[in-house]
């Protein structure tokens, strides 16, 4: 159950970091403009603000087209029955390289973000910045403000956004190794969508014996058996023992579809645990 009740006046949504972040330009995106948006420093702090009641609704990224799923988000809806996927959306991840004014390449010798953004940008650094130091932050954010604050020969990687914010210029843009790097992004709150006839659900399930051949298989089956068109499937540890899995599935229709309710029915006489995260309408444009 969420814990709070809020009487205010403006809804309110929480999102991880500071403003420049990209889950800051993606709340940006979605949240109508009467919204209050509440920044986190922690991932654990924007969904528990959910749960305590602090805000309506939180926004967070679950998985990356080049990193593949956020971990933490996951493992928090398969645990938590308090919080429901209400939305998505998707948000193009541009990388840039930001500077104080007027600074040549060859000037450079510290690039500052996160390991993440680091990593991402490794073609771009290698050819042209091979010789300067890689230097850790805790957010691209945090990167772009010691390079307002430092000397000329240091750099960061981050959203333009975040070099706008902190009044300094982008020096190269998109400098991502893969250009269609996409992050898939999920609105929670307590409770899901109804039904437009363009919907997503997402399930977490698992079995009470590992050891049995082909449950997965008949556990899946069903779906293909009604062309239920599954989107995404993973497993992750459920903590308790070791090759204990809980699955992660994503697949079209609304959990409120008679084939979708059929099939989950079946799914509970196989799996003691069927969890619905939620259902929601499918983003199809990447912003």
């Amino acid at each position: 159950m969420i814990r709070g009740s809020l009487r205010l006046s403006r809804k309110r949504i929480s999102h991880l970091g500071p403003e420049g972040t990209f889950t800051d330009q993606a709340c940006h995106v979605y949240a109508p403009t009467d919204w209050e948006r509440v920044g986190f420093p922690e991932m654990h702090q924007v969904v528990g603000a959910l749960v305590d009641g602090e805000v309506n609704e939180a926004i967070v990224p679950i998985e990356n087209s080049v990193g593949g799923a956020v971990i933490d988000i996951e493992d928090f809806l398969v645990r938590t029955s308090d919080v429901q996927i209400k939305g998505e959306m998707l948000l193009g991840i541009e990388q840039c390289l930001i500077a104080h004014p007027d600074v040549d390449l060859s000037e450079i010798k510290v690039v500052r973000s996160k390991p993440e953004a680091l990593s991402q940008c490794r073609e771009f650094l290698d050819a042209h910045l091979p010789e300067a130091a890689r230097v850790g932050t805790a957010s691209t954010v945090e990167a772009v403000y010691r390079v307002k604050a430092g000397t000329a020969d240091v750099s960061a990687i981050g959203p333009r956004r975040a070099a706008d914010l902190a009044g300094l210029p982008v020096i190269r843009s998109g400098i991502q190794d893969r250009q269609n790097n996409v992050t898939r992004f999920v609105i929670l709150g307590n409770s899901d969508h109804e039904a437009t006839g363009s919907d997503k659900t997402s399930i977490a399930f698992s079995f009470m014996n590992r050891d049995t051949p082909g449950q997965l298989y008949k556990a899946l089956e069903p779906f293909a058996r009604r062309n239920i068109n599954l989107t995404k499937i993973e497993s992750r540890p459920t903590g308790d023992e070791l090759g204990n899995y809980v699955f992660l599935l994503d697949f079209v229709g609304h959990r409120t579809d008679p084939e979708i309710s059929e099939t989950l029915d079946g799914l509970r006489e196989l799996a003691p645990l069927v969890k619905v995260l939620g259902s929601y309408p499918i983003a199809t444009e990447i912003h």
